[in-house]
């Protein structure tokens, strides 16, 4: 069954620290997502990993890295994270982004590849050794934004190509879509401004998980 996983974005620590104390609250929340951007790849720049406080280790922390070709990940492991996820379109070529999920592994992390919707699922079966895949259901870098709709098709392609892998849905999902998005196959959706920006979290993550509960 699917996993609602909340998602943080903000620009400053202040933000953050209010945002996670109200998601660690969440019943049966096991996973956290944070969103970072550098202001390159993506417009928004985000409250950068150096400034966040030891992570809470009884949650599964993974980072979101809407950023230009990383290459050095340590920062994310002391915060506590234990996945880190980078763009498929962030690196130059394919060797570039190779090495950035070795560097990821080499940390003892789970590594990620994020993929944005105008890119074509194929490019992933190069990499079938990968512990998640990402399908952003938006273009990056603002939440709040509108589902696109082919996401979930995008979902079952990869599934085809790719049986084994870990999906995850990131971008626009709400009460409205979450069920056809875990219909579609994916195991963890990313939920930000449906959750975070409700008027009351709890009420709002209880609705969200009635909609996957009674697929």
């Amino acid at each position: 069954m699917a996993q609602i996983v909340p998602a943080i974005l903000e620009k400053t620590k202040e933000d953050f620290r209010e945002k996670e104390s109200r998601v660690v609250k969440l019943p049966g929340v096991e996973r956290i997502q944070v969103d970072f951007g550098d202001g390159e790849f993506v417009p928004n720049k985000m409250l950068p990993v150096t400034e966040i406080e030891p992570l809470n280790p009884a949650f599964h922390w993974e980072a979101h890295l809407m950023t230009s070709e990383p290459q050095d990940f340590l920062d994310y492991q002391i915060a506590g994270f234990k996945t880190v996820i980078v763009h498929y379109e962030a690196y130059k070529d394919k060797d570039d982004l190779n090495k950035a999920l070795y560097n990821i592994k080499s940390l003892g992390l789970k590594n990620g590849v994020a993929l944005n919707p105008d890119t074509p699922v194929s490019v992933l079966v190069d990499f079938k050794q990968v512990d998640e895949y990402l399908m952003m259901g938006v273009v990056p870098g603002y939440q709040g934004q509108a589902f696109l709709e082919p996401t979930n098709d995008r979902v079952r392609e990869l599934r085809r190509l790719i049986p084994q892998a870990l999906i995850e849905v990131d971008g626009g999902v709400n009460l409205e879509n979450i069920k056809q998005v875990a219909q579609a196959g994916t195991d963890l959706i990313i939920v930000g401004s449906a959750l975070v920006k409700a008027p009351d979290i709890l009420e709002a993550y209880e609705k969200l998980t009635a909609e996957i509960n009674i697929i």
